[in-house]
């Protein structure tokens, strides 16, 4: 294996982008994600490809099928003393998260993840998290920071429903909570029956993050964004431990269908 990369597995290879042109495979991805099947109004710099001033800053992790080249999940990381050299993280776009700035240690802020649409298996997005896994080890990262999206095209009923749930179980302490620049307005009558979740918020919550509030709203991208953040001294080792070690098995099982999984 290489420096950059972190896992190699029955075919498939999770590695930090090490070249501009591997990181223009993850922003086509974004692009085909975002832009061709949820609609969002992108930022494009050449066509099919998805980017903004976050970009240059951030790492790019990925997920190859190496015997095609693909790329089949990817997502970026934010690191602390970059995003100084930026004056913020990007969630403190859609979030007044004060005490972001408080935070002791490394931070490090995941984004626009997403997964290819022929491998949106829980096996996509564990391969992808084999290798947030071990940059969490190896950058020896203290918070884990993120906008876990939840589809908002159906007027926020989706989203309300949920948080009845994430009110109540995984909401986080007073002093990590965060204000939505743009609040999702309220709707009579939200609840949706059997509401699903989706699998990167799910994925967050089973490692012990914590909900930093109510959602804000991108109107882009057409969805609810949920501010989280995993404190790793309250981390599900348990869980953690099946992403480090679970690698084959998450192999194995890409190629299954399973809903989209994207942040902001």
């Amino acid at each position: 294996m290489s420096m950059t990369e972190l896992n190699r597995s029955q075919g498939f290879s999770v590695r930090l982008a090490a070249t501009p042109e591997e990181v223009e495979m993850t922003q086509r991805l974004r692009y085909d994600v975002f832009a061709g099947e949820m609609g969002a109004q992108v930022h494009t710099v050449k066509p099919g490809v998805e980017s903004d001033d976050f970009d240059p800053y951030c790492e790019h992790l990925l997920v190859q099928e190496l015997a095609t080249g693909r790329i089949v999940a990817s997502t970026r990381l934010l690191r602390r003393a970059q995003a100084q050299q930026i004056g913020r993280f990007y969630s403190e776009s859609e979030f007044d998260a004060r005490f972001v700035r408080s935070l002791q240690g490394e931070v490090v802020e995941l984004g626009r993840t997403c997964v290819h649409i022929d491998f949106r298996s829980g096996g996509g997005i564990m391969l992808l998290w084999s290798g947030i896994a071990q940059l969490m080890k190896v950058w020896e990262i203290d918070y884990l920071l993120g906008c876990a999206s939840v589809p908002c095209r159906d007027d926020g009923r989706l989203v309300q429903t949920l948080m009845t749930s994430l009110r109540s179980k995984h909401l986080s302490p007073a002093d990590f909570r965060a204000q939505p620049r743009v609040p999702v307005a309220e709707v009579a009558g939200a609840e949706i029956s059997g509401a699903i979740m989706p699998p990167l918020l799910k994925a967050y919550l089973r490692l012990g993050a914590w909900v930093c509030g109510e959602p804000s709203l991108d109107d882009e991208f057409g969805v609810a964004d949920l501010m989280v953040l995993l404190d790793m001294q309250q981390l599900n080792h348990r869980y953690f431990r099946h992403f480090l070690g679970r690698e084959s098995k998450a192999a194995e099982a890409v190629g299954m269908p399973d809903s989209v999984a994207h942040s902001a």
